[in-house]
């Protein structure tokens, strides 16, 4: 069954939450450029997140008023089939500015939603 939607949504927050701890120790780009583990840990939340945002359908796209959900699924492309190309000043940028606020979003949306589950 292919889900869409919000039934990612605890996974988004927890991606952001786990790059955000990948980033703990990086203040610059230049420390993420030379942190092999941590640049691709980084990539790879990024990459994780724009395959579960490429579920989210347009009504919900609209929730967000923002083009980040496209930017961060064309990076999600970007990153899955160049890694080699990739601008780590570029990937920092995304991690410390288009996350922490996305990351919002997405928390407060999460402690918002009804648990499927309370009714079971």
């Amino acid at each position: 069954m292919k889900y869409r939607g919000w039934a990612y949504i605890d996974h988004m927050v927890q991606t952001c939450e786990e790059l955000f701890e990948c980033m703990e120790n990086i203040k610059t780009a230049e420390d993420l450029k030379a942190s092999v583990k941590t640049r691709r840990a980084v990539v790879m939340c990024l990459l994780d997140l724009g395959e579960m945002f490429k579920n989210l359908t347009d009504k919900e796209f609209d929730e967000y008023p923002s083009e980040h959900w496209h930017k961060i699924i064309g990076f999600r492309n970007r990153s899955a089939h160049g890694y080699h190309e990739l601008n780590f000043e570029y990937v920092y940028q995304i991690a410390i500015n288009r996350i922490p606020p996305l990351y919002a979003f997405l928390k407060k949306k999460a402690d918002n939603m009804e648990d499927p589950y309370d009714n079971a």
